[in-house]
């Protein structure tokens, strides 16, 4: 399956990007990128990646964390992680980018922590 993206919409001030499918090298995965440009553009400054439904995610998905991480950190913004498992969570922990992106079992436990 191709990379999915919804967008959601929590009060009172936080973004969700849920994604289903793969997130890897190629033009599907580059749209995360163009997407966070785009809600940074907007002023968002709370934004939580969903991946409970992802079920691959290579070097290049990393990548791809990595950097909307930091371009939200430059921004002045949060950034959380919510919902990964299995094969993708390993990698997260096998790489270690488990210790340097903020990680939440669900999305309801990334906005808890985020409005507290």
């Amino acid at each position: 399956m191709l990379l999915q993206i919804d967008k959601k919409q929590i009060d009172p001030d936080i973004t969700v990007l849920e994604f289903t499918g793969k997130i890897s090298l190629g033009r599907e995965s580059q749209r995360i990128e163009t997407l966070v440009n785009e809600l940074l553009a907007e002023k968002v400054s709370k934004l939580i990646f969903d991946l409970s439904r992802v079920d691959y995610i290579d070097s290049a998905g990393l990548g791809i964390m990595t950097y909307c991480y930091g371009a939200m950190k430059t921004a002045g913004g949060t950034f959380r992680l919510a919902g990964a498992t299995g094969r993708v969570l390993k990698l997260f922990q096998f790489t270690h980018l488990d210790s340097h992106f903020p990680f939440y079992d669900s999305v309801q436990a990334a906005c808890k922590d985020l409005v507290s």
